[in-house]
């Protein structure tokens, strides 16, 4: 299994009383429910293609994330001039682009498991989930920053090896819409999408 910036959930729990600590924690409870979301949806893809699994992936990545939000921060000041349906476009095209990586990165199931530290960590209004995939005798750490919206806990970004996935997508989208705006970032999602697949 190939792990990257967006890889799915869930770290090494300390027992069972640890797992009962992260389930009562809501933000722990939705870093977890992607995780296992990531892997029933990869198990259950009858297709062995990417974009058969980015097709099931597709409604763990709305459940789980805030893209709208993810977007707004990755673009920052130039979201401010753009008109409803740029802004829409974009959070569509980010939201096919995410479930794309997913895809890509898990290409198949192999036995991962998912498990959740319960040390979670308040940051002003957010919360930072620890998180592992375990294969085999494999494991990989991923961090996750979670925000309440609306009574619901969303992923607002992920952190593999210490790296924002925010900060990266920030810098990957600046020099795209300077030189063509909100058509030229969306056209290079769509690209980069089709791609993966």
């Amino acid at each position: 299994m190939k792990m990257m910036i967006v890889v799915g959930a869930a770290a090494i729990c300390l027992g069972c009383g640890g797992e009962a600590m992260a389930a009562a924690d809501p933000a722990a409870s939705r870093a977890e429910s992607l995780c296992n979301g990531v892997l029933d949806a990869v198990k259950q893809t009858k297709e062995a293609t990417a974009q058969a699994r980015a097709h099931n992936l597709l409604p763990v990545v709305e459940r789980s994330f805030n893209l709208e939000a993810m977007a707004q921060f990755a673009i920052g000041a130039p979201w401010t001039t753009m008109s409803a349906r740029e802004q829409s476009e974009l959070v569509s095209a980010l939201t096919r682009y995410t479930a794309a990586r997913y895809a890509q990165e898990f290409d198949g199931f192999h036995g991962q498991r998912c498990a959740i530290d319960p040390a979670v960590t308040a940051r002003g209004p957010d919360r930072l989930v620890k998180s592992q995939i375990i294969e085999g005798g494999d494991s990989t750490s991923v961090n996750y920053r979670l925000r309440e919206y609306g009574g619901s806990w969303k992923v607002i970004d992920v952190f593999y090896k210490g790296v924002s996935q925010l900060a990266t997508e920030r810098a990957d989208f600046a020099g795209v819409l300077r030189s063509g705006g909100a058509p030229a970032l969306k056209a290079k999602l769509d690209d980069l999408t089709a791609k993966m697949r």
